[in-house]
């Protein structure tokens, strides 16, 4: 029998004892941490059972997949490596801890191939012994890559940020993400696959994001930045949580203007996030500070982001009104919102506005015959208000 014949063999007999393990693989996990509790991980540390039990799992899971039918290193895979090691160092579990479980996880899967081979046919022994050097290779890459994401978290702790960063998060942003896929989670802590929510803050000072980047990782949140334009712009990794529970984060800790985009599945998607989240930025008027979502500032948005419909919206609602004298239209503009805030009653936005309702209603009548707008008619009410939100704005910026 030829050399290339008996690797083919080999390779076959892997695959097949492959998924024949991956049948009964919560088994070899218990094995694994049966054999690392109490011996190497211990019930105070800083890694809990379950935990290990759950990363023993997912990476004996792909590895055991790699070997069945993967013949080349899939990111999605190793993702399951990187993930552990990001993990780990953020538990400051010892990395020589990390890398004895994934000996013995090598260990009890090499064993449970040789108990499957050789009952029935004795030649199968050698052919598993033929294969051994690529089951141990990927053992070896996938320990490797865990290692690099563990080390790379590590660094990033210490205040010594990667020289790699500004390079990949400008890759991200910019539309390149698949070319770089593979050290998201290695170099910049975030998963991949993951849901990513980007942020664009005024706030770029390095003593305010670093210690916010803590703070997030304790929540669970990773996340990374990079100052561009002026601005510094986060990429955060969110996993089931919203947007807006990630603004409660960041609301008291940053000052100046704060926008996060919604929340995108996909590498591929972090520039439109991108764009989204400067535009919530500039939903919140110039020289005022706050953290919005997008989804909490859509109508103010749409209109920002075409101004000029903005201002023929303007025009076309309030008209003759906006000559008024700046004291009387502004009252006007108040009674409008204040009568549609109100949901059409005299009563209680004469509260509001600390006035009779009668006065109410001659203002509202007084609107009617400026611009055509009957506010009596609840038709006309989206149209106001949208208005009146595209003016604000526009003062706002005027004034700052």
């Amino acid at each position: 029998m030829d050399a290339s014949t008996e690797r083919r063999q080999a390779g076959a007999l892997v695959r097949a004892l492959s998924r024949s393990s991956l049948d009964h693989v919560e088994l070899l996990a218990d094995a694994i941490v049966e054999r690392v509790w109490s011996d190497v991980y211990v019930p105070l540390g800083p890694v809990r059972k379950d935990d290990l039990w759950r990363s023993c799992h997912d990476n004996l899971s792909s590895m055991l997949g790699f070997l069945n039918d993967a013949p080349a290193p899939d990111p999605g895979r190793l993702g399951t490596a990187r993930a552990t090691g990001v993990r780990r160092a953020r538990q400051r579990c010892p990395l020589e801890w990390v890398q004895h479980a994934w000996q013995v996880g090598g260990q009890v899967m090499w064993e449970d191939f040789t108990n499957q081979t050789g009952a029935l046919d004795p030649d199968e022994l050698r052919q598993l012994v033929r294969g051994a050097g690529d089951v141990w290779q990927v053992v070896g890459e996938f320990t490797a890559e865990m290692a690099a994401a563990y080390h790379a978290v590590e660094q990033k702790l210490a205040g010594t940020p990667d020289p790699r960063v500004p390079e990949l998060m400008d890759a991200l942003l910019d539309g390149r993400g698949a070319e770089v896929a593979t050290e998201v989670t290695r170099v910049l802590g975030l998963p991949s696959p993951g849901r990513y929510v980007v942020i664009v803050t005024e706030d770029d000072r390095r003593t305010v994001l670093r210690p916010l980047t803590r703070t997030l990782g304790l929540h669970g949140i990773p996340a990374e930045w990079r100052h561009r334009g002026g601005l510094a712009v986060g990429i955060a990794a969110v996993g089931g949580d919203e947007p807006r529970a990630l603004a409660d984060l960041l609301r008291p800790v940053l000052s100046g203007r704060t926008g996060l985009s919604p929340a995108v599945g996909e590498l591929a998607g972090l520039p439109l996030a991108h764009r989204m989240a400067e535009l919530a930025m500039h939903t919140i008027a110039p020289g005022a500070s706050g953290v919005i979502t997008l989804d909490d500032s859509l109508p103010n948005a749409l209109l920002i982001n075409s101004p000029e419909l903005a201002q023929r919206l303007v025009d076309v609602t309030f008209g003759r009104l906006l000559t008024l004298p700046a004291a009387e239209r502004d009252e006007m503009l108040d009674t409008a919102a204040a009568w549609i805030s109100s949901a059409g009653s005299s009563v209680q936005a004469a509260r509001v506005l600390y006035c009779h309702r009668n006065t109410v209603l001659n203002r509202l009548h007084r609107i009617h015959t400026l611009t055509g707008f009957d506010l009596t008619d609840t038709a006309a009410w989206s149209q106001v208000m949208l208005a009146l939100s595209a003016l604000r704005y526009q003062d706002s910026r005027t004034r700052a």
